[in-house]
């Protein structure tokens, strides 16, 4: 006994099933970023009302846009040494190369 499907089920099924593998292939490939820690000077750039709060690393010299929960927190600590732990994320402005996100702050100076 042969089980045959009207031919609308059966391209139905076949599109679930490729687009089921497609998100599955999509979420495999996303990794978390990895981990970081930057130790640097706070400072506010720009001017007002397009300012942008940045931390100068020490070790490198580049300049990384803070964005996240933290970003209120550490406009505290302009002109402050601070060690910063989280994860470099994609910068939303193309003035910026380099972009950090903060998750927690490990040592202030």
């Amino acid at each position: 006994m042969e089980i045959t499907l009207p031919k609308p089920l059966a391209f139905t099924l076949g599109l679930v099933c490729i687009l089921a593998f497609a998100a599955q292939g999509c979420a495999a490939g996303r990794a978390s970023a990895p981990e970081e820690t930057i130790t640097g000077t706070i400072r506010l750039v720009g001017n007002e009302p397009f300012t942008h709060l940045v931390i100068m690393d020490e070790e490198t010299g580049r300049a990384y846009l803070i964005q996240g929960p933290l970003e209120k927190e550490l406009k505290n600590y302009q002109m402050k040494k601070l060690t910063l732990r989280g994860e470099g994320c994609q910068s939303p402005s193309p003035q910026f190369k380099y972009c950090f996100k903060p998750l927690e702050t490990l040592k202030k100076f």
